[in-house]
């Protein structure tokens, strides 16, 4: 099974895989849920990008490098309290 992913100014939706679209669905779920659509619009630009510039499609790998690179731009780690505070508490 072939999910797509569509954007407006995107001229052809993306076809991902089953295992790539859950892929990218495990990568959002760290993601605030707010900037989720905004992550997989990234994503999907980003492999256009590189499937037009070597004219294969992404698989599994790629979605995963891809993912991973455009998932440190929108991850925000909580802050944790300081282990120092903590100890003395």
């Amino acid at each position: 099974m072939v999910a797509r992913l569509a954007f407006p100014e995107t001229p052809m939706p993306l076809s991902l895989t089953t295992e790539e679209m859950d892929l990218l669905l495990t990568l959002a779920a760290p993601i605030e849920h707010r900037n989720r659509d905004q992550f997989l619009h990234e994503v999907a630009a980003e492999l256009e990008a590189a499937s037009a510039q070597t004219g294969v499609g992404p698989g599994l790998g790629g979605v995963h490098r891809v993912g991973r690179v455009v998932q440190r731009r929108f991850f925000d780690p909580p802050q944790l309290p300081n282990a120092s505070k903590i100890a003395r508490a």
